[in-house]
């Protein structure tokens, strides 16, 4: 029989069904398909465990919820074992993180000499250029270097024409 036709002749639905298997772990055929084969012996064993009163039935494992505290045993070996390790875990984690912060250190003190420098070789060439504008230039132009003073004139010739007829 099916999964289907063998929870509906037990009045229960299919997960139900199939939780009881788990509880009673047996071992089903399975079809062609995939789906689940239940044998007259399997509904037997499924009808004893329904009429059976629930303490007589196997109980599935009980999850852990939120807010109820289990008592476990835990073998002290285990643990001491653990800490180490995560205790190991967190120095290296530790000096990994501050072997980073060393490098990025590192890197911004290049950066901030770098611009030191920059820094230093430009206020060089700004002292450079306001000392170059503050002295005095010589201009370039030979005729203005002489017209300081007066020059004297000689006199003008005049023309042969005019020397001639004595104008």
């Amino acid at each position: 029989m099916s999964t289907a036709a063998v929870a509906k002749s037990l009045g229960v639905s299919r997960r139900t069904l199939m939780r009881w298997v788990d509880q009673l772990d047996l071992q089903l055929t399975k079809n062609e398909l995939g789906h689940y084969q239940f044998s007259d012996e399997d509904i037997e064993k499924i009808k004893q465990m329904q009429e059976t009163p629930e303490s007589a039935s196997p109980q599935p494992k009980e999850q852990p919820r939120k807010g109820i505290v289990m008592s476990v045993s835990v073998d002290e070996d285990k643990t001491v074992e653990l800490t180490n390790r995560i205790e190991e875990l967190e120095r290296k984690l530790q000096t990994k993180a501050d072997d980073v912060v060393s490098y990025q250190l590192l890197q911004h003190r290049k950066e901030m000499e770098e611009l030191i420098g920059t820094i230093n070789k430009l206020e060089h060439r700004i002292e450079e250029l306001e000392s170059a504008q503050n002295r005095p230039e010589f201009s370039k132009d030979p005729a203005l270097v002489f017209d300081h003073g007066q020059a004297s004139k000689k006199p003008r010739r005049k023309g042969l024409i005019s020397s001639i007829l004595g104008f």
